[in-house]
């Protein structure tokens, strides 16, 4: 017993710290409550930056990474040159200098929102001094305490910013300014995807997926998400009159972020179709994207064209034979019986399909009151001719539709693109990524040339 109580005395305090630790994981007790917070003071003259040492203490287990990190200009030594622990600075956390009311930011309109994130820094760091200029993890903070952080300002302000926008701005005034620059260019429509906005616009139709899988790929590029809008602030149902009216109010909002300079517009499936026209109001106002690329753009068709392509899928119906049955099929006054009994057949399979979303017949990635509104659209629009530089992207199933609604309405000069998928699938990882991502960079990479 002795020698092991010589040999904890030897130990250095790192090691009776980690062995002190380490018992209490094993035993299955958590930290005394006393010890709140971990604290690495170094000198600044030794050339270590608190970004290179955070990068270190990520390597280290959680238990045992610094909180805090606190620079001066000597560490203290007690009268035998030993580290005087108790002369260390930044157990009590030094003050800031306070908000000046007479600071620039007061003419920007930005001191409310300062002062209201330096009240949020004191409330969920503590009662320390918090200036403009007080970063939220050199004083404490960390991941953790920054989504408490970003939620406490939230309530009381009403501003919402995203984690990684707190990230980039983790001081009072950085978050002023940032809040003061959205709110003097904000869209409704409109969110970037990449955090470099000076590059090339690229505007992807509601599709987070294809807008997020290109963004790797294209540092050059400049990805905004463009998204319907369905309701207002005060949740009241926005009506449109047709998918034109409703690709009105995003065309200007590109309009406005892109002025004179070139562009590329991206849709699928119905969102396609939006691009379409917004594709073709920009030209008609004389700012034509530079490529608009049009996934999948189906149409709801009626009930002739689907039995037409059924026919067509079948083999049975081919161009030039037998006009006369082609007529009869199609115009079979029985017709109308063998619909409604497809529709009560397709309903009971709906209702027997499991509620966890897997049969292939469920929408999982629509939600159904924008299915509906949408639907409603579509049944209404039919696609007008559009000569500005455009590329088809369309599955091998649909090929012979896409064909059809499409080709005819574009540029001579329009590209098509067959893939080997379905209407489902096409915009699916890995299919994606693999097949739609490089022909999208491959049609714009040709288009600017």
């Amino acid at each position: 017993m002795s020698e092991l109580s010589d040999k904890l005395e030897h130990l250095s305090d790192a090691d009776r710290v980690r062995l002190f630790r380490e018992l209490l994981e094993r035993s299955g007790e958590t930290p005394p409550p006393s010890v709140k917070e971990l604290v690495l003071v170094y000198e600044a003259g030794s050339g270590a930056t608190p970004e290179a040492l955070r990068a270190v203490a990520a390597q280290l287990p959680e238990h045992e990474r610094p909180t805090r990190f606190i620079a001066t200009d000597s560490l203290p030594r007690t009268a035998h040159g030993k580290l005087d622990r108790r002369g260390l600075p930044g157990l009590v956390r030094r003050e800031q200098p306070a908000a000046d009311a007479h600071d620039g930011d007061v003419q920007t309109g930005a001191s409310d929102v300062m002062s209201s994130a330096i009240a949020t820094f004191s409330k969920i760091l503590g009662d320390g001094g918090v200036g403009p200029d007080s970063n939220f993890f050199e004083l404490g903070g960390h991941s953790l305490l920054a989504v408490d952080c970003i939620l406490e300002f939230e309530e009381s302000t009403g501003e919402r910013i995203s984690i990684t926008e707190f990230l980039n701005h983790p001081t009072p005034r950085g978050i002023a300014a940032l809040l003061n620059e959205q709110s003097q260019r904000s869209y409704e429509h409109i969110y970037p995807v990449s955090g470099d906005t000076s590059g090339l616009p690229v505007f992807v139709f509601s599709s987070a997926l294809l807008a997020y899988a290109l963004k790797p790929q294209r540092d050059d590029w400049s990805i905004y998400g463009v998204q319907f809008r369905w309701r207002d602030e005060k949740d009241r149902e926005i009506v449109y009159d047709s998918v034109q009216h409703m690709a009105k109010f995003m065309a200007d909002e590109i309009r406005d972020l892109c002025g004179d300079g070139k562009f590329l517009l991206i849709g699928s499936s119905f969102s396609a179709m939006v691009a379409f026209e917004v594709a073709r109001h920009l030209q008609a106002t004389g700012h034509e994207p530079a490529l608009t690329i049009l996934i999948e753009p189906s149409l709801l068709h009626g009930r002739r064209a689907w039995f037409e392509f059924d026919l067509h899928k079948a083999g049975e119906l081919k161009q030039g034979q037998n006009p006369y049955l082609k007529w009869l099929l199609v115009n079979n006054p029985l017709r109308p019986r063998f619909w409604r009994r497809l529709a009560d057949l397709s309903s009971k399979r709906r209702e027997a399909a499991p509620s966890d979303g897997t049969s292939a017949g469920t929408r999982e990635d629509f939600d159904a009151y924008e299915f509906a509104r949408t639907k409603a659209l579509r049944l209404s629009y039919t696609p007008t001719d559009y000569l500005g530089p455009s590329t088809l992207i369309a599955c091998l199933d649909n090929a012979w539709l896409i064909s059809r609604d499409w080709q005819s309405r574009l540029n001579e000069a329009c590209t098509t693109h067959i893939l080997d998928t379905d209407h489902r699938g096409i915009l699916r990882d890995p299919f994606m990524s693999k097949s739609v991502v490089p022909v999208v960079i491959e049609e714009a990479e040709k288009s600017l040339a």
